[in-house]
């Protein structure tokens, strides 16, 4: 699949541009060098690349130019003829305005113009964009990125100025590396199926401890087992729930009685004595921090604190490192520190005081209504009492059972984990095994990418570079490229800018060269790349670019500013198909004032 042509029913203002199968160069010229207010970085070189991905049915963004200055290209429609695998082509046609709607045309010869042909001639007309997408996948067939559709491919195919930051994975996908890799992994050989399901089992696995986190606030800490816990506290209020019922039914309230003297003693007038105590221990440690806090920080004696080390100098000479001032500095900072530090416990120990006072309230509370039930003779306020306690008992039974529901959730939760866990280790120990066979195959696509790889990097750079992968701790792959010293460990020299972009380039090609003899697609589009290499690099990369892809039927596009070429490149009129510059908007992409 190579790009042929693409033009527009509005031919003055966007001129055709006709692509050859070889090497391609959009190149930007600098005419007005003078001129500081021109961008010669704005003349719609940048653009092409999104036009493109429009006319390969990417989905409508308010972020693409088309759509984000639509009044200026409504009126537009664009017509983008691709050649086949097989030698044949097809038209897609793409208006702006009503952009979900897709007619393509096959055809067997190239450079044609469909703009005055009549929609019943189209072979397929007014296709919603997921019926276009599927149909185009078909017809362009590019088997070997299977199960991904060709949309995969042009993601990669057209590298942007963005996408040069790193080797491998693309500005849009951004942290999500499930949404590349696997992709990745299946370009260089490896099994992507079990990639992608690490991936899925990992986020699954999370998600269910996310929910776990979520129950265990609900359900409370516990010390031991929570659903035992849980249930040894449902038989201690059902047994006392059965109880009061048997005295309700019976109205005798004898063994009530009985149950509020043992209340009393054991478990209110203790927890009573112990805040009580609590109380003293808090208003006795506050009485000393206010009144330490009321104290005045002790005033040095200026003369005497002088005369003194007046007198330190002398004996002790150079060996007194503290001046006077830092003295006094040393005390302002000790005197406020200390002040936060005694407000601080103030306002914690008031604090406490508070919810200790309230806590006794609720218990002096409490110890009255039992003891006013004791010394009541009345039965049925006695009954009252008991059925009121009978109510209190019923809640905190039904809400011991919402958290055993919630226990339940808890362990049902647990044990998919572990079973997801399981089948990832398994799913990770298949990746680890892959891998060991891609690696070791001396037949492998992974080989020959690394090799096309090296051979680039050496050709052009004069440098060792290699490919390889790794099995990180999750079990993922994680994929390097770079230059290798003598020892053969990656260096950082190819984490810089401009050999950053030239690595991308070369993996790039490195790929398609691979693929040459497969169902994948043919050409690559490079938005810039030249710019912060070394002349006698660029040189060495033109001479690659324009022999090699075209020997093994690759359609190579570069995008490059004229003053970024090294002295002496020219470029013939075959290989040039859009000549761009900045004297007037005759020269830009589109023919009309800048937006």
């Amino acid at each position: 699949m190579k790009i042929s042509k693409i033009y527009s029913n509005l031919p003055n203002i966007f001129e055709p541009i006709n692509f050859n199968d070889g090497f391609n160069v959009i190149i930007g010229e600098i005419q007005l060098h003078s001129d500081h207010g021109k961008d010669s970085h704005n003349l719609g070189k940048s653009k092409l690349a999104d036009l493109i991905d429009f006319g390969f049915l990417k989905k409508r963004s308010k972020e693409m130019f088309l759509f984000k200055h639509l009044d200026r290209f409504a009126s537009f429609t664009f017509y983008f003829e691709v050649k086949l695998n097989d030698g044949k082509f097809i038209t897609i046609r793409r208006s702006v305005s009503d952009n979900s709607k897709i007619y393509i045309k096959r055809h067997d010869y190239n450079r044609q113009n469909f703009t005055d042909l009549p929609d019943n001639e189209w072979d397929y007309k007014k296709l919603a964009i997921a019926n276009a997408k599927l149909l185009l996948d078909s017809i362009l067939n590019l088997t070997s990125i299977s199960p991904w559709d060709y949309r995969m491919a042009i993601s990669y195919a057209l590298r942007r100025q963005d996408d040069f930051n790193d080797i491998f994975q693309l500005k849009k996908f951004g942290s999500k590396h499930i949404h590349w890799k696997p992709y990745i992994g299946h370009l260089l050989g490896f099994n992507a199926e079990n990639l992608t399901i690490n991936y899925e089992l990992k986020n699954s696995i999370d998600k269910i401890n996310e929910k776990l986190i979520e129950l265990q606030k609900e359900i409370g800490l516990y010390q031991g087992d929570e659903e035992e816990m849980l249930k040894d506290t449902l038989s201690v209020w059902v047994q006392e729930a059965h109880i009061l019922e048997e005295q309700l039914d019976s109205f005798n309230f004898d063994a009530a009685d009985t149950n509020i003297v043992e209340e009393l003693s054991e478990h209110i007038d203790t927890e009573i004595d112990e805040l009580n105590r609590i109380r003293y221990y808090i208003n006795t440690n506050l009485k000393k921090l206010r009144k330490a806090e009321s104290k005045q920080p002790t005033d040095f004696n200026i003369s005497k604190t002088e005369q003194l080390f007046k007198e330190a100098g002398v004996i002790f000479g150079e060996q007194i490192k503290k001046s006077y001032s830092q003295l006094v500095e040393f005390n302002h900072k000790i005197t406020i520190e200390r002040s936060g530090f005694v407000k601080k416990q103030i306002y914690d120990l008031e604090q406490q005081l508070l919810s200790v006072t309230s806590r006794l309230t609720e218990l002096n509370t409490q110890k009255s209504q039992r003891v006013s039930f004791l010394t009541n003779t009345n039965t049925f306020e006695k009954y009252k009492e008991v059925s009121n306690r009978l109510v209190r008992i019923n809640t905190e039974i039904h809400y011991i059972h919402s958290k055993l529901e919630i226990s339940e959730q808890i362990k049902a939760r647990k044990s998919e984990s572990r079973l997801l866990s399981n089948q990832k280790s398994e799913v990770v120990e298949k990746i680890r095994l892959d891998r060991e066979s891609v690696t070791h195959s001396e037949t492998s696509i992974y080989k020959l990418v690394k090799e096309n790889f090296s051979t680039f990097v050496k050709l052009v750079l004069d440098k060792d570079g290699r490919i390889s992968t790794e099995q990180n701790q999750e079990g993922n792959l994680v994929f390097h490229a770079g230059f290798i010293n003598g020892d053969f460990n990656f260096t950082s020299e190819s984490d810089g800018c401009s050999y950053k972009k030239i690595l991308c380039m070369g993996y790039d090609l490195a790929i398609s060269l691979a693929y040459s003899n497969k169902n994948f697609i043919r050409f690559i589009y490079h938005d810039g790349g030249l710019e912060t290499l070394d002349s006698r690099k660029k040189i060495e990369f033109l001479k690659y670019v324009r022999i090699i892809p075209e020997l093994y039927g690759i359609q190579y596009i570069l995008t490059v500013i004229d003053s970024d070429l090294p002295e002496g490149v020219e470029f013939t009129e075959d290989e040039i198909a859009l000549k761009l510059h900045d004297n007037g908007n005759d020269g830009l992409l589109f023919k009309m004032p800048p937006w």
